[in-house]
């Protein structure tokens, strides 16, 4: 099956040469060629048993004269820990939420389906996505459906916790997913997959209805093959929430995301990052040289900088903030899961152990151990230190007076921190080692970073699909 941009279906599907119908039953074949079957990508945890008649619904409004707008009867599919109102299990892939019904859709996931997007299924993630054990338990991995694989080479690690997502849409499963992070599990696996992601300011997209790890860094963000698709799928995603206190300034700041590919970027300050103590390899230092050429090119000024990298301990607020944040997203749905709390899950792992332990809990024991109330001196202290050196970034970019940075390295400080960041694929696969540029930009300011990806994205075109030789079908 063809890749096609979402502009290229929403034509296809305007002029009648396809239906959302057909578009899903393209889809679901493919599916089953590719994930079930075949490399047994194991990327999708389920089909949404409704889809059919979502897109009979949609293909109706259509044909009525109603169409939503650019994302109307287009496919997603969601990251198995965003909760959804329908026969779909909310499961992070864990076999303790195994039979989870959400009592209603996530924010994210209605906003979806208002702008009428057609939720296809789930896809598997890094169990409790990628908080559940430092035991070399590999990314991708989950007790509910077992491993996800890379769709171009299974010896490379998939990287996680979106991982499902980003195979998906890497493997033309679909045409975009959503995924989550916390600290890098949007631009990881994107970065791994040769495809974008649209890491998003905190407080852009709610995190309501979530399986979360901490209110402190979560969010929701989009995974896409070309930057334009991201910034669609955004735009549908973005805005404030009730439930979510910190969107209570997104209604204000969101804006058409697609709008600004394009846009010049002419005069725009971009610093070009390094480390001093983590010097970047040939291949890195190659694609910063390309980076400059090309964004000099379309008129943007590139400043270089290097800066002293310091240790970031996010893994330990991250003990405080998961059993907290847990505990509270449990009390919410209680009565539609037996779990009620972190010891619940704990226990059940300890139950089930052949299945649920292959590579231990000791992330969740560890959580456990904290008060759950995040009031420990220790724990103020260590968040303290971690937003000092996370906000350099934004400091940087002040007193540089910078619209954005760049690195050839993937890094925590935008997630920690809360900015913006992207990743676009940066060369073609040639070995067993992904490449990314990376993009950080200042709070509240996705455009700039999308309209410098998408001038970088057009300029090089770095991305080919993943090929199956013994499925010429595929």
């Amino acid at each position: 099956m063809q890749e096609y941009s979402l502009r290229e279906l929403q034509k296809m599907l305007k002029s009648g040469e396809t239906t959302s119908r057909l578009l899903i039953e393209r889809y679901l074949e493919r599916i089953e060629l590719l994930d079930r079957n075949g490399p047994k990508l194991n990327s999708v945890a389920c089909i949404n048993p409704d889809v059919l008649a979502m897109a009979d619904r949609l293909d109706a409004e259509r044909r009525a004269g109603k169409v939503r707008g650019p994302l109307h009867g287009i496919p997603v599919l969601l990251k198995d820990n965003i909760g959804t109102h329908d026969r779909m299990p909310t499961t992070a892939s864990s076999f303790a939420f195994a039979d989870f019904l959400a009592p209603k859709d996530a924010h994210v996931a209605r906003k979806l389906r208002q702008a009428g997007m057609i939720l296809l299924g789930k896809t598997n993630l890094s169990e409790f996505a990628y908080f559940m054990s430092t035991d070399k338990m590999p990314s991708g991995y989950g007790s509910l459906n077992g491993q996800v694989k890379h769709p171009y080479n299974e010896k490379i690690d998939p990287l996680g916790s979106s991982t499902g997502s980003a195979v998906a849409v890497a493997a033309n499963l679909i045409p975009v997913a959503v995924g989550t992070e916390t600290n890098g599990s949007l631009t990881a696996p994107a970065k791994q997959n040769l495809i974008v992601t649209i890491k998003p300011t905190l407080g852009l997209v709610s995190r309501s209805g979530i399986i979360p790890i901490s209110h402190l860094q979560d969010t929701a963000g989009p995974l896409a093959r070309t930057v334009e698709d991201a910034a669609l799928l955004l735009t549908a995603m973005a805005g404030s929430d009730q439930d979510d206190p910190a969107t209570k300034s997104a209604g204000r700041k969101k804006k058409d995301y697609a709008a600004c590919c394009g846009e010049p970027i002419q005069g725009l300050r971009i610093g070009m990052f390094s480390f001093a103590n983590y010097a970047d390899d040939d291949v890195e230092k190659a694609i910063m040289v390309e980076a400059k050429v090309v964004l000099e090119a379309a008129g943007a000024v590139l400043i270089p900088l290097v800066i002293e990298a310091k240790p970031m301990k996010n893994y330990e607020t991250m003990l405080y903030d998961f059993k907290y944040d847990m505990n509270r997203y449990l009390a919410g749905v209680k009565g539609h899961t037996a779990m009620t709390s972190l010891s619940d899950i704990i226990a059940f792992n300890e139950a089930h152990a052949e299945r649920c332990l292959l590579h231990g809990q000791n992330i969740l024991i560890e959580a456990e151990k904290t008060k759950g109330d995040l009031s420990e001196p220790e724990y103020v202290e260590a968040r303290k230190v971690l937003l000092e050196e996370a906000n350099r970034m934004t400091v940087l970019m002040k007193e540089q007076h910078l619209d954005a940075l760049i690195a050839a390295k993937r890094t925590g400080y935008a997630p920690v921190a809360g900015n913006p960041c992207m990743s676009v694929p940066a060369r073609p696969l040639t070995d067993l080692i992904p490449r990314s540029l990376n993009l950080i930009g200042r709070h509240w300011d996705e455009c700039t970073l999308i309209k410098i990806a998408y001038a970088y994205e057009q300029a090089t075109r770095h991305r080919h699909p993943p090929v199956f030789p013994d499925l010429k079908q595929a």
